[in-house]
């Protein structure tokens, strides 16, 4: 029976992807969905199956679909992690957050025991939730006084075994100094001879894991801190919309919401609001306080009106890094969001006819080249795309959008010193750019070139920090200052670990 390899028709592949989203809310791109075909064969396998409709079937009509469907989100759903991923976001939980709502508890509370409810919600096999406890262990004296609560949930049968087991090794240990080595864990090793590490009781007792779907089930309440990071990247924007309405309503009023370095809540949710604390961006209940001060909170969270919230704001990031004035810039403007829109909703034949459109206002407005190299890359048309570019750069070849456009595609070639030579020119033409330094250092860090990938974040970083941490970033892809500004410190982190 040949199941190592499975093919799915179209049609049956879009059903697949359909339930799993509709499921768990992870939604498969084109160019991933080989995870989910390769997740497919191996339940496939287990079950003795040959046909991939048998196996919907199973999953959909059987008497045994809900066991299937969470054997299936298991090899989905457990990611990579490690103690005290994102260490900036630990720090100010230590420093400020903590202490701050310790404090407004316990002067708050005519209870013996003041409780405070935390929530891991995704929380894989357990290192961030534990975490959690280690911090509180750190600062909190007095832990007999409490009713301290962590809640650690996910949707992962298997990532909760190992959680409940509370047994890693040295790659989940990264970050994990000799101090807390000695205080909260336990070193053995087996026969293999191969390091591992066992929590101790102490912590392990301090987190009650259970299983929670994000997308189907109703969410527990009244928490003070609540941790989702790196959940929501997996889920289509509908989907996000949802979840985040949900969390809203389980955190208290002046509650602490942390999500990844790459997430961002701009247009998803005006229930909260963004607040640096330390050089840590994280999420606060608003309270009827729009979370972003210069932009209305959207009557309707519709996905079609936050997408276009997102495009309208790159659209004019674009226009304001390329610093061009244009004739009905209005009306110019209106057009590029809509052209951007359409290539969202992958209708680009439409998508091309309204950057023409836009031409016609202004032959020379290299911009719409731009755009136009960006939908025929969608459409995996590399060398009109990059024909695109070259007539943006015949119009002006000091156009370092142009430049840098360029070297992302010779990036996804492969063809490593031509991107780096291209980023290097936007760089030289715009020192601002900071998607230039970006990418620059996304290449020095595949590349093994530690010393110069960091300088190269610190440079990314250094041009944020003059931004708003809400600004859209021109070329990004709709992310904001604060979003990129953290995977750069991510990265750094990541990178002083080696």
């Amino acid at each position: 029976m040949q199941t190592a390899k499975v093919i799915l028709p179209d049609e049956l592949k879009s059903k697949f992807r359909s339930l799993v989203n509709a499921r768990c809310g992870l939604y498969f791109k084109d160019y991933d969905l080989k995870d989910l075909e390769n997740a497919i064969a191996l339940r496939m396998k287990s079950n003795r199956m040959d046909s991939p409709l048998a196996y919907y079937d199973t999953l959909t009509a059987s008497e045994k679909k809900e066991d299937e469907i969470r054997e299936l989100l298991n090899l989905l759903t457990i990611k990579h992690t490690y103690f005290f991923r994102n260490e900036p976001q630990f720090k100010v939980l230590k420093d400020t957050i903590l202490p701050e709502v310790f404090g407004r508890l316990k002067a708050a509370s005519t209870a013996a025991k003041p409780t405070i409810r935390i929530w891991s919600a995704g929380c894989s096999t357990g290192e961030e939730p534990y975490s959690i406890a280690m911090v509180i262990k750190d600062i909190v004296p007095d832990l007999e006084a409490w009713d301290i609560r962590i809640f650690a949930t996910d949707a992962s049968t298997e990532a909760l075994e190992g959680a409940h087991r509370g047994v890693y090794n040295e790659n989940s240990m990264r970050l994990v100094d000799n101090e807390h080595r000695k205080k909260y864990f336990q070193k053995y090793h087996q026969t293999d001879r191969v390091a591992e590490y066992a929590i101790n009781d102490e912590i392990k007792k301090m987190v009650d894991f259970s299983y929670l779907n994000l997308v189907e089930e109703e969410y527990p309440g009244n928490f003070d801190v609540i941790f989702c990071r790196n959940v929501v990247i997996y889920f289509e924007l509908e989907t996000t919309i949802r979840v985040m309405e949900k969390f809203a309503k389980s955190l208290n009023d002046d509650g602490y919401f942390f999500i990844g370095y790459s997430e961002s809540l701009q247009f998803i949710s005006d229930k909260f609001k963004m607040v640096d604390r330390g050089g840590a961006i994280v999420y606060m209940r608003s309270n009827g306080e729009p979370e972003l001060p210069r932009i209305s909170p959207l009557a309707i969270k519709k996905t079609d009106s936050v997408i276009e919230e997102i495009l309208k704001a790159e659209v004019g990031a674009e226009i304001r890094q390329n610093r061009a004035k244009k004739k009905n810039a209005d009306i110019f403007q209106a057009l590029l969001v809509k052209a951007r829109k359409a290539a969202y909703l992958k209708q680009y034949d439409q998508a091309m006819s309204l950057v023409e459109e836009a031409r016609s206002m202004d032959e020379d407005a290299v911009d719409t080249y731009c755009l136009a190299a960006e939908i025929c890359a969608n459409r995996g048309w590399g060398e009109k795309a990059k024909a695109s570019l070259n007539a943006a750069l015949e119009k002006d070849t000091l156009f370092a959008p142009a430049h840098y456009l360029l070297g992302f595609l010779y990036n996804e070639e492969g063809d490593i010193a031509k991107a780096q030579e291209s980023f290097k020119k936007a760089i030289y033409l715009d020192k601002d750019f900071s998607l230039a330094h970006f990418a620059l250092a996304n290449i020095y860090r595949d590349g093994g070139r530690t010393t110069d990938a960091i300088r190269e974040y610190r440079n990314t970083l250094d041009i944020l920090y003059g931004k708003k941490i809400y600004d859209i970033i021109a070329y990004s892809g709709g992310f904001n200052a604060a979003s990129i500004a953290g995977i750069c410190k991510s990265n750094i982190e990541r990178l002083k670990a080696v």
